[in-house]
């Protein structure tokens, strides 16, 4: 005799079946998708055509063998003043991340305006998450010593970006005296700049163009705006102690920020006209700016992904661009769509047949 399945069975199968949907057709690396793209432009810029495309994801990194066990560094000591210690990972040596990101290792001396020696480590740029099912991230750390402060620096191998639009997730945390900064640079000069400080009250970032300050030494007013921060979807302030999404555009003529997808700030003053390189930094000199952290302090900055479009200066966009993706406001994070293409009836239904499962889910678990 054929007897009926139980309620709980059947909730089971239902679940099965819908996560067996989700995982087989939403991508584990989003990257892959938009290869149809031949040029990318970011929303609210239709002048602005870029070239190329790279996302890092660092969540993407949770299934990975390593990530079960991610435990941070041991913080620099005073006896590694020279700043030559080893690469936490094979993850920053080859690769994309490698072929792209390299991480340096250089010091400065103390100075009167920068009374603190900075040492650059290695050791402070690694891999972590916050318990074992949270996803995985990419951290830049800066601690403070008795005899200077160890911090670190991210940069593109290739100096030869011109003009992009960088977008970081990202979250700052720790003692005040430091700053985390995401930026391009060719000179002290040619740099274009978001800063968060960890002095500052945590709802404010820096958003900067140099130079900041005259041949005289008087500061420039138009070099630095304090940009108040938007919690997502809110018109509430936000803080820098969440994750944010962070976009700073650099075009012909005109510098944007933005925080979690609100236009900020549009900037006139002292935009970048040579090729740079892109760097993320924690560090700190103990000057007027970052301010002094104290002996035995530590701050971190946090990224859960890099979302780039840029040109290079041997790139001509124009003539290239046979089909136009945008960047922004697209169905999946840092999946370029087509643009102008609206959200097919297949991704509604991914999209619902995802939200089914946790919903039976709920039920299953009870």
């Amino acid at each position: 005799m054929h007897r009926p399945m139980s309620r709980s069975l059947l909730l089971v199968l239902h679940l099965i079946a819908d996560l067996q949907l989700c995982y087989a057709v939403l991508p584990l690396n989003p990257s892959a998708r938009g290869s149809e793209c031949s040029c990318y432009r970011p929303t609210g810029n239709d002048a602005a055509l870029f070239l190329n495309h790279q996302f890092f994801d660092f969540r993407s990194l949770a299934n990975e063998t390593f990530a079960s066990n991610l435990t941070p560094p041991a913080l620099i000591d005073d006896a590694q003043q020279g700043g030559f210690e080893p690469l936490t990972s094979p993850f920053f040596g080859k690769g994309l991340l490698g072929d792209f990101f390299f991480p340096a290792s250089w010091n400065t001396s103390a100075s009167a305006n920068s009374p603190i020696a900075m040492v650059n480590s290695q050791q402070n740029i690694y891999l972590a998450r916050d318990t074992s099912i949270s996803p995985v991230h990419l951290t830049l750390r800066t601690n403070r010593l008795s005899r200077f402060q160890s911090a670190s620096d991210l940069e593109t191998v290739e100096p030869d970006f011109m003009h992009a639009s960088i977008r970081i997730r990202a979250r700052v945390t720790g003692s005040p005296g430091a700053c985390a900064g995401i930026f391009t640079y060719h000179s002290d000069d040619q740099e274009s700049d978001i800063e968060i400080l960890t002095s500052d009250n945590d709802n404010i970032i820096r958003a900067t163009n140099q130079p900041g300050m005259d041949p005289q030494g008087k500061v420039i007013p138009e070099a630095t705006t304090q940009v108040v921060i938007s919690a997502p979807g809110s018109e509430d302030n936000g803080s820098w102690t969440d994750w944010n999404d962070y976009q700073l555009d650099w075009l012909p003529g005109q510098s944007q920020w933005y925080v979690n997808g609100v236009s900020k700030l549009n900037k006139t003053y002292g935009v970048p006209t040579e090729a740079s390189n892109i760097q993320l930094k924690m560090w700190s000199d103990g000057g007027s700016w970052t301010g002094n952290m104290s002996i035995g302090g530590v701050a971190t900055l946090d990224i859960e992904w890099i979302d780039l479009v840029f040109n290079t200066s041997h790139d001509a966009p124009g003539a290239a661009c046979t089909k136009v993706c945008t960047v922004d406001n697209i169905a999946y994070n840092a999946v370029p769509q087509v643009a102008g293409a609206r959200i097919g009836a297949t991704r509604v239904g991914l999209m619902s047949a995802c939200a089914l499962a946790v919903f039976w889910a709920s039920f299953v678990i009870q």
